[in-house]
């Protein structure tokens, strides 16, 4: 069902001017596009603004869909990256492309180098973080290589939403795993079996293997038909050609495995917490709603309470927004060394979901000897 709303969700106007979604759509968008597949050079850049500057001249009040569907939705991936480079700090503002002389335009690229150092300057506010953002602009390749990536463009939307959703069903798995040892009259016997308290192991790894399993059987099918469909176009095509200053240089293809991987990490961190509630306080009751509560709710929160903005960005909900995270240049310092907000939470909740494993064995192992 996500995945026919995905698909769903992918639009295409033809020469026509007629708009057509469903199965077809995403497949000829990424045809239409990919006539400027290949490396963003300055001549190419200029080409697309030359045209687009002819059409606005000739309807001042709107393009038409007709000549949207023939030319302009080919190339407004390429216009919207210009406009992207020239407003490295303010909102979107298609003024500045009529400012561009044909000069600027052939030095689009110096302009967004200009620009680098300046994003570094201004959120550098260390000379570690400065030297650190000037380092990870560096890794941008230039010109940057285009291609089709509608398809990863609207999955990375709906498999962040997805990943919410696998993490709240996996807590309400996890949770009843223990409650049937914590049922009146079941324990004594329970633990008193030779093997009873060992067992707790076991249920661990239960815990841990469904949600494994679960996880990854539900991305890998919302994947495989989302992409089976609209096609996989655009995998290698660069973050930076929707969003230039991005401190994560990555391929679009590598976006999606960051949202993947980061709800895999933040789901297993939730499941184990949930867990260990479940075991402290014998029931599943509680424990269901503690991933709603850190990745449903803390979103909110955190809207209403903006000075505590430096905890609410160390909670795991930012490993299930990573569409957000991905555009905002926040670094974390720790002495001289300096990482990225999102790379430092996944090793954060990895080491914290280790820690808490021996926490649920100790507790569900000793809950008979407290008892007595």
């Amino acid at each position: 069902i996500y995945s026919g709303m995905a698909i769903g969700s992918m639009s295409y106007t033809d020469e026509e001017g007629q708009d057509h979604t469903g199965i077809e759509a995403g497949r000829l968008l990424a045809e239409d596009k990919n006539q400027w597949k290949g490396d963003l050079t300055p001549e190419t850049i200029s080409q697309v603004i030359k045209e687009y500057k002819e059409l606005s001249a000739k309807y001042p009040d709107e393009i038409p869909n007709t000549e949207y569907g023939k030319t302009v939705q080919s190339y407004y991936d390429i216009y919207s990256f210009v406009i992207g480079v020239l407003t490295p700090d303010s909102e979107w503002n298609e003024s500045v492309v009529y400012q561009l002389s044909d000069e600027q335009l052939q030095d689009i690229y110096t302009i967004y180098q200009d620009n680098m150092k300046k994003m570094a300057e201004e959120y550098g506010t260390t000379p570690e973080k400065r030297g650190y953002l000037e380092s990870i602009y560096e890794k941008i390749e230039i010109p940057l290589t285009f291609e089709a990536k509608d398809s990863w463009d609207t999955m990375t939307m709906y498999a962040q939403t997805y990943v919410l959703l696998m993490a709240v069903i996996i807590g309400f798995l996890v949770a009843g795993i223990f409650s049937g040892e914590f049922r009146p009259g079941t324990e004594d016997v329970f633990l008193a079996a030779k093997y009873g308290r060992s067992k707790a192991i076991k249920n661990i790894i239960a815990g841990i293997l469904v949600s494994t399993v679960v996880y990854w059987i539900g991305v890998g099918i919302l994947s495989f038909i989302s992409f089976a469909v609209m096609g996989t176009s655009g995998f290698f095509t660069p973050y930076q050609i929707d969003d230039p200053y991005s401190i994560y240089v990555m391929t679009y293809g590598e976006y999606y495995l960051l949202i993947l991987v980061s709800g895999y990490i933040a789901t297993m961190f939730c499941a184990a917490l949930t867990m260990l509630v479940t075991v402290k306080m014998h029931t599943p009751n509680l424990a269901v709603c503690i991933p709603f509560f850190l990745l449903c709710m803390m979103p909110f929160i955190a809207r209403v309470l903006p000075a505590f903005d430096a905890f609410f960005n160390l909670l795991p909900t930012v490993l299930t927004n990573i569409f957000n995270a991905v555009r905002t240049p926040n670094l974390l310092q720790i002495g001289p060394f300096v990482f990225r907000q999102i790379l430092f939470l996944m090793v954060l909740y990895i080491v914290l979901f280790i820690v808490l494993l021996p926490f649920i064995y100790r507790s569900y192992s000793r809950y008979g000897l407290k008892r007595k």
